[in-house]
């Protein structure tokens, strides 16, 4: 039995998709905790759901700086809070 060059790319795309569904099946569980369901983060959660993740980052700092709310010494460096800090279920819908 010959198989095709078509065949061929069929059971690749197929084992391939298999080997992608094993890895996310088997990935760890987040760990991060999620944005504080809180009067103080409220502001950024609106502006994450009206401009945008990115946007709502920038305010981030004004609190969470060295001389307010330092970062633990094995937390990573960066602006993108909203990346590992998701928004929970609740707060993903529109107030």
């Amino acid at each position: 039995m010959k198989l095709s060059r078509r065949h061929l790319l069929d059971v690749t795309l197929v084992l391939g998709g298999i080997a992608i569904l094993v890895v996310l099946i088997k990935a760890p569980p987040a760990t991060t905790p999620e944005l504080p369901v809180d009067k103080i983060h409220q502001p950024l959660l609106s502006t994450a759901l009206k401009q945008g993740k990115k946007s709502a980052e920038k305010s981030c700092q004004t609190c969470h700086n060295p001389d307010q709310i330092p970062f633990a010494t094995n937390h990573p460096a960066g602006g993108r809070c909203l990346f590992c800090h998701r928004l929970s279920q609740n707060q993903s819908a529109a107030p």
